[in-house]
């Protein structure tokens, strides 16, 4: 049985249930746990309605994970530990530089928890149309959201997200807050610029102010209207734009994936970590901005 963990915010959950459906057309005994613990908790179904079905099963999955997982309580853990690595219980953790390896693919024996991000579409390039029939945003009902969804369908929209906030914090900045510079988001402004007549850029942000300071845009509209639980349809805008500039996320990878222009320019880093020589994360047919 495999078991895919599904944590972290949304972008990461939809990866993570996008591994999950190619896993289960290969071994349909696979299965979904949730372990959201931050941000708006199990996003899959308040924004999409993706379910979890068989409680008791999952319940049980669960308490096996969490096993697994923990060190506390030694005395009580190890024993425990020693009994399910006997039964074939064991945790695959994803290689942390997130490129694709074809054997996270394969059908494990006894019970295998996979646990990591599986942020490259070649993870789940075969359910293209299953997801895009899984992640159908509801209509939005806020006038702001309603007034501005009609003007990026009516000029040549391009939505650029910069991420900056928790990418700046001591548990992050090494990871991921070097790749996406003020230089990175210039290069990719006059990319488009250079191939887009009259560009309405469309800016989300976790600090706007930054953005107003330090980029300069021609014609622009801020979006900062939709917060904490409403975040989900920043994502939802983003996709409607016919372009897009990303940054070394996955909510704005999804916003990128979703947007249903076949003539789509997508734009992202070369790389998605500091520290990446390469990387999986991006599809081929996205422009990839280096040398910045």
């Amino acid at each position: 049985m495999d078991v895919i963990v599904i944590f972290n915010g949304l972008g990461n959950q939809m990866s993570q249930y996008a591994f999950y459906l190619q896993k289960k057309s290969i071994n349909k005994s696979t299965h979904f746990i949730s372990f959201c613990r931050d941000h708006n908790g199990f996003e899959l179904d308040s924004v999409f309605k993706i379910t979890s079905t068989d409680f008791m099963i999952k319940k049980l999955l669960y308490i096996l994970f969490r096993i697994l997982l923990t060190d506390k309580i030694k005395v009580v853990t190890i024993p425990l530990k020693r009994i399910l690595k006997i039964l074939n219980c064991k945790i695959v953790r994803e290689d942390f530089d997130y490129s694709f390896n074809e054997d996270y693919l394969k059908a494990s024996k006894g019970i295998t928890f996979y646990y990591g991000g599986w942020h490259t579409e070649k993870y789940f390039f075969n359910e293209k149309e299953a997801l895009l029939s899984a992640f159908k945003f509801d209509d939005v009902e806020e006038a702001e959201n309603i007034e501005h969804s009609k003007i990026i369908a009516n000029c040549n929209s391009v939505s650029i997200h910069v991420r900056r906030g928790d990418f700046l914090n001591s548990a992050n900045v090494n990871l991921f807050g070097g790749v996406c510079t003020k230089e990175y988001f210039q290069k990719a402004i006059s990319n488009i610029e250079s191939k887009i007549e009259t560009p309405h850029f469309f800016v989300f942000s976790n600090d706007m102010e930054w953005v107003k300071q330090n980029l300069s845009i021609s014609t622009v509209t801020y979006v900062t209207w939709n917060t904490g639980k409403n975040s989900w349809k920043d994502m939802y805008l983003m996709s409607l734009c016919k372009h897009n500039i990303i940054p070394n996320s996955t909510f704005s990878w999804w916003g990128a994936w979703l947007n249903k222009n076949p003539q789509k320019i997508i734009i992202s880093p070369s790389r998605f970590l500091n520290n990446d020589k390469h990387t999986d994360v991006y599809p081929e047919s996205w422009v990839k901005i280096s040398d910045y």
